[in-house]
């Protein structure tokens, strides 16, 4: 059995990747996905890390920005200053886990149904009040305005530490490289899916 997932957006082109299925001892079945596919959304990996260390590490500019950068740097026609937000706040997700996990334990995941995803939010989802605090939703927070490049700098401050770092001018082999073992580390280390 196969899995498809089409229009994967990458270098100026969609893709549609197929991933193979097992059925293993025990009535267990395996998909194979490859470290770069974000199940349920259109980029691989490496372009929501790349616009969101971009963003973490460059102080003076915003989430359109840094959404601007993204899509020249892959040759996109979309890519959103909310996709940025959104996965933004999933790497924060993904920090607090590994941070709440210091030791190192290993995490007791049993079977293919234990994979956990961390994805970013679909469109529309509900915020809670701490995010839209937080301002990660581009709506005002609690006080009635939209939270400015100081309001977030603690918070891009913690990311840019825990994001892989991309130089002025990194090449796309050198991005991949990058996605691919932070990818492949997270997997190790927890048995999850990085986003």
């Amino acid at each position: 059995m196969r899995h498809h997932y089409h229009g994967i957006k990458y270098n100026g082109q969609n893709l549609d990747i197929i991933c193979p299925g097992f059925r293993l001892a025990g009535e267990r079945y395996v998909v194979v996905i490859p470290w770069y596919l974000v199940i349920g959304r259109p980029y691989p990996i490496q372009v929501y890390q790349f616009a969101c260390s971009y963003y973490s590490m460059n102080p003076g500019v915003g989430q359109r920005g840094a959404a601007k950068a993204t899509r020249e740097k892959f040759n996109l026609k979309t890519f959103s200053h909310s996709t940025v937000s959104r996965s933004f706040k999933s790497f924060e997700d993904a920090r607090e886990m590994a941070l709440g996990n210091r030791h190192g334990e290993g995490l007791d995941i049993s079977g293919a149904e234990g994979l956990a995803v961390i994805m970013p939010a679909p469109k529309g989802a509900a915020k809670s009040d701490g995010e839209a605090r937080a301002g990660t939703s581009g709506k005002p927070d609690a006080g009635g305005r939209f939270p400015s490049a100081s309001d977030t700098a603690g918070r891009r401050k913690s990311m840019a530490a825990f994001l892989p770092k991309f130089p002025n001018g990194a090449k796309l082999a050198d991005i991949e490289a990058a996605g691919c073992q932070s990818a492949l580390d997270w997997h190790r280390k927890y048995r999850r899916l990085l986003l």
